[in-house]
């Protein structure tokens, strides 16, 4: 709760002290009107992404082939699967399927390559389907038409590494990017089927559903029966082959969940509750130095997992407060609402990896392309530095917490910020 006061009330001091004078703004115009200048550096970044991003591309230890071989696994005995996680997990090991049998019946039609040509092919279809989401959130936001939209665009997405961590490592994220992008392209105008798509990603991640908090009360019911009867369905026939949906929850879902106290939380592992746990609790973790050697770091001396803990209940209820009220209060404008609703899915979790950072990508680009268009460059400064936070590793950073307070950051202004978007779209 802390954090997110103290990022609204910073972005209310900046917004309030923006200048405007007429020299700031003639070097802006010229810059943001220069479409060589922008594409320049929007290849310049994208050649660096790639240089970056080359030599770490799906690694021997990359969730992809997890993802393969569960797949492979559902056709030959699709029973044992999560019987043998809660095994595993009861014995206080976590690194195996905890993901629901939609995710699985998604790896499936992949099997038919061969290896590793499954991988690889899994892979770009994550890439594609991001791209393509990202394209159905840009029309939603639906910019003006001027020279710098798209390049800025493109330039927040090739800064935002959660991104491509999730493609790099053969995440799902792609896939949740489209269906949430095609939810808030189409909840204008037939919300039954925004809330399918987003029925489609609750029963693959359960974040989605927050969506149906940002919904306006007179698209609500028709958008919430269609999330619940697609996700129930989806999840109930996909369970079938798989065995006991109770025996899922209690021995894999609540105790993952739940998390275990024993296991050891590395720098890549951020969230809202380990922010608080390692800088009010006094919780350590691990960090690899240069010699590649794991050595664990406690930040403070004194140690108050009660208030860690009371800490997290208030922020994480501020999280879900602030939501409903932005939506409201920008008169439920889209994709705004549904973007910062989908934003809690990296806020909210008690454990984040840096990949599963990528629900924020939506209202970083709602939030940039906005203050850039109403000319509130202090708004858009503060949202550029926290983005660029999120372009280095969290384990390369002095405390990777920064990972949990930059996007803490981009909420917190983007709520202030909410009677800026009241309308049908950004224009």
């Amino acid at each position: 709760m802390l954090g997110l006061h103290s990022a609204a009330m910073f972005a209310e001091a900046i917004s309030r002290l923006s200048p405007r004078s007429p020299k700031l703004q003639s070097a802006a115009a010229k810059v943001l009107g220069d479409r060589r200048l922008l594409w320049g550096i929007v290849g310049l970044v994208a050649v660096q992404r790639v240089l970056a991003d080359l030599p770490v591309f799906l690694p021997s230890a990359a969730d992809a082939y997890a993802f393969i071989d569960a797949g492979r696994q559902a056709l030959s005995n699709p029973g044992g699967i999560y019987a043998h996680s809660a095994a595993e997990i009861a014995a206080g090991r976590t690194w195996v399927i905890t993901w629901p049998p939609p995710q699985i019946v998604i790896a499936i039609p992949f099997t038919a390559l061969p290896s590793p040509v499954d991988v690889w092919v899994w892979v770009g279809t994550n890439a594609l389907m991001a791209v393509a989401g990202l394209v159905l959130l840009y029309r939603a936001i639906a910019p003006p038409r001027a020279t710098w939209t798209l390049p800025i665009s493109v330039l927040v997405v090739l800064c935002f590494t959660p991104l491509f961590e999730d493609v790099r490592l053969g995440q799902r994220g792609g896939l949740l990017l489209l269906l949430a992008g095609g939810a808030m392209f189409s909840v204008r105008r037939h919300p039954a089927w925004a809330g399918v798509l987003t029925g489609l990603g609750t029963s693959i991640k359960f974040y989605p559903a927050a969506m149906a908090l940002s919904i306006a009360p007179r698209q609500w019911l028709r958008f919430t029966i269609a999330l619940v009867a697609t996700a129930t369905a989806a999840l109930l026939a996909t369970f079938i082959p798989f065995g006991s949906p109770f025996q899922y929850l209690t021995k894999v879902l609540i105790p993952v969940s739940v998390g275990n106290a024993a296991a050891t939380r590395d720098c890549f592992q951020n969230s809202t509750p380990l922010l608080f746990s390692r800088l009010v609790g006094g919780a350590s973790f691990s960090m690899i130095n240069s010699s590649g050697v794991w050595k664990e770091v406690t930040l403070v001396p004194w140690h108050l997992p009660w208030l860690a803990q009371l800490l997290t209940y208030l922020t994480v209820a501020t999280l879900f407060g602030a939501t409903v009220w932005a939506a409201w209060r920008s008169g439920w404008a889209q994709p705004y609402s549904m973007s910062a609703a989908f934003a809690l899915g990296a806020l909210v979790p008690g454990d984040v990896y840096t990949y599963q950072f990528i629900p924020m990508l939506p209202l970083t680009l709602v939030l940039v392309l906005k203050a850039i268009e109403q000319h509130r460059w202090g708004i858009a400064a503060l949202a550029g530095a926290a983005e660029l936070v999120l372009i280095s590793s969290p384990c390369a950073l002095v405390f990777p917490g920064l990972w949990t307070i930059a996007g803490l950051a981009i909420f917190g202004v983007a709520v202030t910020q909410a009677a800026l978007f009241r309308g049908r779209a950004l224009r």
